[in-house]
C-alpha cells in the first residue's frame, strides 16, 4: 500500500519561504537604497491598499447604520419619521463605544485625525502606529453610522497614512522617504472617498507635506490614481454629489460672488474657532470621565436632530438639497448654524470623523443662501443656485484648510464643469486670504496643533528648535556685580575681563539688570567725577529679556530677535529670577544648523548607501565614500577613543544602525558615539586610505 505524498513537501515549503524572504529583502534594500522605480511600485501598493481601506471603511459605516437604523445611508425624510428617543439615544450609544475605544485602545483615533498625521510627518519622522488604522475604522464608523456629524475623509486619510507609515517602516526607509509614503496613503484616502484623484494628490502636497517636489509628487499621484481605480471598481464612476448643470452667466455675477467670498472667509474662521472651542470645552477636567464625553456629545446632537434631522451624517444630502434650492433663505442660514453646532458637538466631545465633508455642507448652504438672494436681482444673468453652492463649497474648504488649489481642483472634479472655474478660483483665493488673516495663517488642522503648543513655521515646516532646551546650552555663571558697586570699579573689572556683559545681582543672587559693554563705553566717556558717584544700578539695563532653563531654544530665539546682544541671562523662574548662567546666540545658531543636518543629511545619503555596500563611491578626485564593518576590536569604543583620522586617515560621516523594531536608522555621530557590534560605518577619505581600511 503506497503512502500518499503531500502535495507541498516541507522541503519545498522551506525553499518557497526562503525565496520569498530573499525577494522581500531585495525589495527592501533597493527601495531603501534609493531605487526610484521600486519607490513607485511601493507607492502603487499603498494606493491599492488605501483604496481597499476606503471600501472597508464605507462598508463598516453601512454595517453600523443597518445595526442602528435598519437602513444604509438614512436620509432626512427617514429620520423625520424616526421616534425622538432613537434620535437622542443612538448617537449617545455610538459615542459611548467611541469613548471606550479612544480612551483605552488608541487615543490617536479621537477627533478628525489629520492634525495627528501632520504632527507625525513634521515632528515624529512620519511614524504612525499600525493599530491606528484599525481603531480609526471602527471608531469613525460607529460615530458616523450612529448619526454623528462628521466626514469620512479624515478617517480614511489617517487610515491611508498609517498604511503608508507601516509599509515604509517595514522597508527601513529614511524619514524623508517615509514622509512621502505617508502622503501617498493620505492621497489614496481622499481620492478613494471623493472619486477625485487630482484633488487627493494636491491635498497631500498642500496640507500634509506643505511643500512641493517632483520626486515626492510622482509617487503621490500613483497612489491617488490607483486608489481611485479601486474605488470606482467597487462603487462605479458616479460622484457622491449630484449637482445639476450650472454656469457663470454674466460678469455681473462677480458682485454676489465677492459677497460670497467674504462670507466664506468669515464662516471658515468661525468654523475653525468653534471646533477648537468645542474641543477645549469638553476637555475641561470637571466634565465627565474622558470615555463618557463622546456619549454626552451624542446626546446633545440627538436633541438638536429632533429639530434639524438633516445635520446628522457627513452632509452630502445637505449639499445635494442646496443644489436643487429646496430651502428658503432663512432656513439655509439656520441649517448652516445647526450643522456647525452639530459638528462641534460630535468632534469636540471626542467623536471620530473628518471636518472636510461638514465644511462642504456649510459652503453649499452659504452659497445657496447668496444665490437665493441674488437670483431675483440678476434675472437672466443668473447662472443657477447650484453654481453658487459649488462655489461656496470651494470657498469654505479653501478658507478652513488654507488649501485653495485643492479646493479649486476638487470642485472641478466633482462637476467636470469648466464654466464655473473663474468664480471658484476667485472665491477660494479671497476666502483663504481673509481666513488666514483672522487665524494668524493657521488652518483648521494646524490651529489644533498650535493650541497644543506645536507651532509650525507658517503652518508648513516644523520648528526644529522645539525639541532643544536652554539647559542643554547653559554656560557657567557670568561676571556679576552688586548694585551698589561704584562705576569706576565696574569699569576696571570690565576692562580686565573678556566678558562682553556684566550682570547686576542682589545679595540673594536675584537678577536686577545687565550692563553690556556698549553701555560701559558711554560711561567711560562721562566726566571722571561721575565714575565715583554713579553706581552699577544707575547704569544697568532693566529691560533685558531672560529665559528659563526649561524654555525651548525656539522661545529663546524669539527673545534674541528683540535685542542686539550676543547672550541673554538664564534665570530659575519668572517669579524668582535667580541667575543660573547665560545662553549665547552662537550656541542657538549651532543647534539650529545641527538640527537641519540631522533632518536632511540621512535622507541625502540614503540614495547612495546601496551603491556603497558594493564598492567605494568616488566623490572627488582622489577621495571616496565607502561602507565598512569595523572588526570586534572597535566594538564598544567611542570614535574619540579609536581616533580613525589619525590611525587610518579616514573620517566617519554616518553610522547605519539597526533599531530594536528592525528598521535601519542613519545616525550622525559625534566624538562620544560608541561603535556597536552590528554598526556599518560610512567613511570618507583619500582613495588609498579607503583601500587600506577595506583591505582592497
Amino acid at each position: 500500500m503506497s503512502i500518499r505524498q503531500p502535495i507541498f513537501p516541507a522541503t519545498r515549503l522551506r525553499v518557497l519561504r526562503l525565496g520569498l524572504r530573499r525577494a522581500w529583502g531585495s525589495w527592501k534594500e533597493r527601495t531603501r537604497g534609493g531605487d526610484y522605480l521600486f519607490l513607485l511600485l511601493t507607492a502603487a501598493a499603498i494606493g491599492l491598499l488605501g483604496g481597499l481601506g476606503s471600501i472597508v471603511f464605507e462598508s463598516a459605516i453601512h454595517l453600523v447604520q443597518r445595526t442602528f437604523w435598519h437602513t444604509a445611508e438614512p436620509a432626512a425624510a427617514f429620520l423625520r419619521s424616526t421616534p425622538a428617543w432613537k434620535l437622542i439615544l443612538f448617537p449617545a450609544a455610538g459615542g459611548l463605544l467611541v469613548g471606550l475605544i479612544t480612551t483605552f485602545f488608541a487615543p490617536e483615533a479621537k477627533g478628525h485625525g489629520v492634525p495627528q498625521v501632520i504632527k507625525a510627518v513634521a515632528l515624529h519622522g512620519a511614524r504612525i502606529r499600525g493599530r491606528v488604522a484599525l481603531a480609526k475604522i471602527f471608531a469613525s464608523a460607529v460615530t458616523i453610522g450612529s448619526g454623528g456629524s462628521a466626514g469620512r475623509e479624515g478617517p480614511v486619510i489617517q487610515i491611508g497614512a498609517a498604511i503608508g507609515s507601516r509599509i515604509g517602516r517595514s522597508l527601513g526607509l529614511s524619514a524623508r522617504r517615509l514622509r512621502t509614503l505617508v502622503a501617498c496613503g493620505a492621497a489614496a484616502g481622499i481620492a478613494g472617498t471623493f472619486n477625485a484623484p487630482v484633488a487627493g494628490a494636491l491635498f497631500s502636497v498642500e496640507v500634509i507635506l506643505g511643500e512641493f517636489g517632483a520626486a515626492q509628487f510622482s509617487p503621490i499621484v500613483i497612489s491617488s490614481v490607483l486608489a481611485t481605480v479601486v474605488a470606482r471598481a467597487w462603487r462605479g464612476d458616479a460622484s457622491i454629489f449630484s449637482p445639476p448643470p450650472c454656469t457663470f452667466a454674466s460678469a455681473w455675477e462677480l458682485i454676489p460672488y465677492l459677497v460670497l467670498a467674504l462670507l466664506c472667509g468669515l464662516a471658515s474662521w468661525v468654523y475653525i474657532r468653534f471646533i477648537s472651542f468645542a474641543e477645549h470645552l469638553f476637555d475641561r477636567p470637571r466634565h465627565p470621565p474622558r470615555w463618557m464625553r463622546p456619549a454626552l456629545g451624542g446626546l446633545l446632537l440627538g436633541a438638536l436632530a429632533c429639530l434639524f434631522p438633516q445635520v446628522m451624517g457627513g452632509g452630502q444630502e445637505l449639499c445635494n438639497d442646496a443644489f436643487s434650492s429646496r430651502f428658503p433663505a432663512l432656513l439655509l442660514i439656520a441649517l448652516a448654524l445647526a450643522k456647525l453646532l452639530a459638528t462641534g458637538l460630535t468632534l469636540g466631545s471626542g467623536g471620530s470623523g473628518g471636518v472636510f465633508s461638514p465644511a462642504l455642507a456649510l459652503g453649499a448652504l452659504l452659497g445657496a443662501f447668496v444665490g437665493t438672494l441674488a437670483e431675483p436681482l440678476l434675472g437672466d444673468r443668473f447662472g443657477g443656485i447650484a453654481a453658487y453652492s459649488l462655489v461656496g463649497m470651494g470657498g469654505v474648504i479653501s478658507g478652513s484648510m488654507l488649501a485653495p488649489i485643492t479646493a479649486i481642483l476638487m470642485i472641478f472634479e466633482i462637476t467636470s464643469n469648466y464654466d464655473i472655474i473663474l468664480p471658484v478660483m476667485m472665491v477660494a483665493i479671497l476666502s483663504t486670504v481673509l481666513s488666514s488673516r483672522f487665524t494668524g495663517h493657521l488652518s483648521i488642522y494646524t490651529f489644533k496643533l498650535a493650541r497644543d503648543g506645536i507651532r509650525l513655521f507658517h503652518g508648513r515646516s516644523p520648528d526644529l528648535l522645539l525639541s532643544r532646551h536652554v539647559r542643554e546650552f547653559l554656560r557657567p555663571a557670568p561676571e556679576t556685580i552688586p548694585p551698589d558697586a561704584p562705576a569706576r570699579a565696574l569699569m576696571d573689572r570690565m576692562l580686565a575681563s573678556e566678558t562682553a556683559q556684566f550682570y547686576v545681582v542682589d545679595p540673594d543672587g536675584l537678577l536686577l539688570g545687565t550692563i553690556p559693554l556698549a553701555d560701559a563705553r558711554r560711561v567711560l566717556l562721562s566726566p571722571p567725577q561721575l565714575l565715583d558717584i554713579l553706581r552699577a544700578e544707575d547704569v544697568m539695563r532693566r529691560d533685558i529679556p531672560h529665559v528659563q532653563a526649561d524654555d525651548t531654544l525656539s522661545a529663546a530665539l524669539a527673545r534674541f530677535a528683540s535685542i542686539r546682544l550676543q547672550e541673554i541671562p538664564v534665570v530659575q523662574s519668572a517669579d524668582a529670577p535667580r541667575l543660573l548662567g547665560t545662553l549665547a546666540y552662537p550656541d542657538v545658531l549651532s543647534a539650529y544648523q545641527e538640527e537641519i543636518l540631522k533632518a536632511d543629511a540621512p535622507g541625502a545619503f540614503t540614495g547612495g548607501l546601496s551603491r556603497l555596500s558594493r564598492h567605494p563611491l568616488p566623490i572627488a578626485p582622489g577621495f571616496h565614500l565607502a561602507e565598512w564593518e569595523p572588526p570586534a576590536a572597535y566594538h564598544g569604543r567611542t570614535l574619540a577613543d579609536v581616533r580613525l583620522p589619525d590611525t587610518l586617515g579616514i573620517r566617519v560621516l554616518l553610522i547605519k544602525r539597526r533599531s530594536p523594531d528592525g528598521t535601519l536608522d542613519a545616525l550622525l555621530p559625534d566624538a562620544r558615539t560608541a561603535i556597536a557590534p552590528d554598526d556599518t560605518l560610512v567613511l570618507l577619505g583619500p582613495s588609498n586610505a579607503i583601500s587600506r581600511t577595506l583591505g582592497l
